[in-house]
């Protein structure tokens, strides 16, 4: 739609997407603008509850064809938003028991059709310490060396992504306490308003 940001942030679980999203959202809320947060998982596990899915983390379990089902059906629903700046919280990549797979094939990212693709890093330790601090999510324990290389093609995945759609791509560091340094680079990126410290 017309004058609708859609931005697409992407990030390995962990790395603290969300709380750089929320913060962006109460920044625009603030001076007056409409924006929006999806949570792609949470998208498509309402949804795949109606299957028996209990949590989102029970969703990269599921086979690879019902994922790709309830991943279209979200995009889908977020293309339809309106407000002038949606956010879309989700992963470039998906650790399944089948293997590594995108987080966002080509139908559904076209689907979405984002005005910018944004890949969120941190310190592959400050990654672990944080996925050992969240006690609300069933995080898996993986060796630095397999994040590591997550992280390599989750930012492989985002530069597929950009030349399917067109989208401008950034890479944004969010370094342990400087969530907010991280949040104000996300809105100078989009061109989203922001309150003055």
């Amino acid at each position: 739609m017309a004058g609708c940001s859609r931005v697409v942030v992407g990030g390995l679980p962990g790395v603290g997407k969300t709380t750089i999203l929320t913060g962006a959202v109460r920044h625009i809320s603030e001076c007056s603008r409409d924006a929006s947060l999806v949570v792609f998982g949470t998208m498509m596990l309402q949804e795949a509850k109606k299957i028996g899915v209990g949590d989102r983390d029970s969703l990269r379990m599921l086979p690879v064809a019902e994922q790709r089902r309830l991943q279209v059906g979200a995009a889908e629903r977020i293309a339809e938003m309106s407000t002038d700046y949606v956010f879309v919280d989700t992963h470039f990549l998906i650790r399944t028991p089948e293997g590594l797979w995108p987080g966002l094939p080509m139908d559904v990212i076209k689907a979405i059709d984002p005005t910018h693709l944004v890949f969120v890093q941190a310190p592959v330790n400050e990654v672990i310490s944080r996925r050992r601090a969240d006690k609300t999510r069933k995080r898996d324990v993986e060796p630095e060396v397999d994040i590591s290389l997550e992280l390599e093609f989750s930012k492989q995945f985002m530069v597929v992504a950009s030349a399917l759609t067109g989208a401008p791509m950034k890479i944004i560091n969010n370094l342990d306490g400087r969530a907010e340094d991280a949040t104000e680079e996300l809105l100078k990126t989009v061109k989203a308003p922001m309150v003055e410290a």
